[in-house]
C-alpha cells in the first residue's frame, strides 16, 4: 500500500490492480480487465464473474473509490475502467488479458524486489490475501466463501489451508509451557 510510484507508470497501475482485486473480494484479473464504467451503479460495483457466472454486488469503499477515480475520469459507460483491453473482439480480448496478466505478474515480481518482500506475488495472491485477512478478522468461513464466490466450503478451506508462518509463530508462542 505504501509503495511510492509515479502516477501512470506500470508500477502505479500494477499496485492499483492488486489493491482493486483485494478490495473487491479478491477479484480475478480477467474480471477486473472486463469491468466497465456501467458496472458502477451508485456506490456499488455489479458484475458477473467470468469463471463461475456468479453475480456480485460489492460496496465501493472510500479506499477503493479513491483508486477508481483515477481510472474513471473521462470514461463513457461502455468503456473499460482499467487500461488493459483495447481490442474489439472477444477472442482478441481474452488473448490480450492473458498477455497483460503475464506482464502484471512479472511486474509484481519486480515490485516485491523493490519493496523487499520475500513472498512470491502473482495476480492470485491478492485473492488469497483477502481470504486470509478475512479469516484473521474472524469473518465466518461461510461468509468468506460467499465473498470469494465458492460454491463449496472446502474450496475456501483450501485457500486458508496454509497460514503465513508469522501467524503460526504468534500462536505457537502462546502455547509455550511455563
Amino acid at each position: 500500500m505504501h509503495y511510492k510510484t509515479e502516477e501512470g507508470s506500470w508500477p502505479f497501475h500494477y499496485k492499483n490492480y492488486f489493491l482493486i482485486s483485494y478490495l473487491l473480494f479478491g477479484m480475478s484479473f480477467i474480471d477486473m480487465a472486463f469491468l466497465k464504467k456501467k458496472n458502477i451503479v451508485a456506490d456499488r460495483i455489479k458484475f458477473q464473474r467470468k469463471k463461475t457466472t456468479k453475480n456480485y454486488n460489492i460496496l465501493i469503499t472510500d479506499q477503493l473509490n479513491e483508486i477508481l477515480q483515477f481510472y474513471l475520469d473521462g470514461k463513457e459507460n461502455d468503456d473499460f475502467i482499467l487500461p488493459i483491453l483495447t481490442f474489439e473482439t472477444l477472442s482478441e480480448q481474452y488473448k490480450q488479458v492473458q498477455e497483460a496478466r503475464n506482464r502484471y505478474n512479472k511486474g509484481l515480481r519486480r515490485i516485491t524486489k523493490n519493496c523487499g518482500i520475500r513472498e512470491y506475488l502473482t495476480s492470485y495472491v491478492s485473492r488469497h490475501s483477502f481470504a486470509t485477512h478475512a479469516m484473521l478478522k474472524d469473518i465466518p468461513l461461510h461468509v468468506i466463501s460467499s465473498m470469494l464466490g465458492h460454491s463449496k466450503l472446502n474450496t475456501t478451506q483450501i485457500y486458508l489451508d496454509s497460514l503465513p508462518t508469522n501467524i503460526l509463530d504468534k500462536y505457537h508462542k502462546q502455547l509455550v509451557l511455563n
